[in-house]
């Protein structure tokens, strides 16, 4: 028990950091514009048919490629001073054992992605509450918006994809979406992390991570090429569920997540386990 709450406090520690951290406030601000310009298209679709939207807008909200690459994009920059090493973290590291401290690192990693994507898909609800209304199923707003051609529905960015609407109820759509957006940025905080340490730049971890969100972009329309994009992965209707499509399943993407997330956070431990406190200190 006193090894995971050293590993807490370093999380904890880092997240302490965020007061007084204009990036990460500025990065919040303006993810939560990208919100609000997405989806307000589509309450305004609703209220010209008379009608309010359901809540669940956020498993559409980066089904196009490109807005993909928008929300993706503050997460790598939250992520991008990693290994997280200031004066604070300094007094922690030569007090604990560097594997608890790793430790901490990866799951401060994991808890900035569940927090980012949980802020992304509350304001979904909040900026839009005037124009959304409770319901369990998807409505007819959103019904309207996947199947209809009609001219009224065509200004929408976000595309309200069918085969989510077909093959998944409301609540799944909202927490598998959640839940693989958590577990791709999560890889992708590792990856900084990795290469950030490896290399002692802070540039190699934002390349590397940049190319797989790109590369998302890039293979969008391949079905084949989706098996080796993993942050195509957060949006569902990028997965197999039917057995219609050439789509990785949903199995072969959590297999791979978990085993990219356990050899990633291995690596990582065994890397500063192996560096020397004074040198990690002098990178700062």
């Amino acid at each position: 028990m006193k090894s995971v709450k050293i590993s807490l406090i370093v999380a904890i520690q880092n997240i302490r950091k965020w007061r007084t951290n204009y990036r990460i406030w500025i990065l919040v601000i303006l993810t939560i514009i990208f919100v609000q310009c997405y989806t307000k298209e589509i309450s305004t679709n609703a209220l010209a048919m008379g009608m309010k939207s359901s809540p669940w807008l956020y498993p559409f909200l980066y089904t196009d490629r490109y807005i993909r690459i928008l929300f993706m994009l503050p997460l790598i920059f939250i992520y991008c001073d990693a290994p997280f090493i200031d004066k604070n973290q300094i007094y922690i590291l030569m007090r604990c054992k560097r594997k608890l401290w790793s430790i901490g690192q990866i799951i401060y990693i994991f808890m900035t992605s569940a927090m980012y994507f949980s802020l992304i898909a509350a304001m979904t609800i909040v900026l839009n509450i005037r124009n959304i209304e409770y319901m369990n199923d998807w409505g007819k707003v959103l019904g309207t918006l996947a199947f209809s051609n009609v001219p009224l529905v065509k200004g929408t960015a976000v595309t309200i994809s069918t085969y989510i609407l077909t093959y998944f109820t409301p609540a799944q759509a909202m927490f598998f979406t959640w839940l693989l957006s958590v577990l791709c940025g999560g890889i992708l905080g590792l990856i900084i992390y990795g290469c950030n340490v490896i290399s002692k730049s802070k540039v190699v971890g934002i390349v590397a991570s940049g190319f797989l969100v790109i590369l998302s972009a890039a293979v969008s329309g391949n079905e084949m090429a989706q098996w080796f994009s993993p942050v195509s992965w957060t949006t569902l209707n990028k997965l197999d569920v039917g057995k219609l499509t050439q789509y990785p399943t949903f199995t072969y993407v959590m297999v791979v997540y978990m085993t990219a997330i356990i050899i990633l956070s291995v690596w990582i431990i065994k890397v500063i386990e192996k560096k020397d406190v004074g040198v990690m200190i002098r990178e700062v």
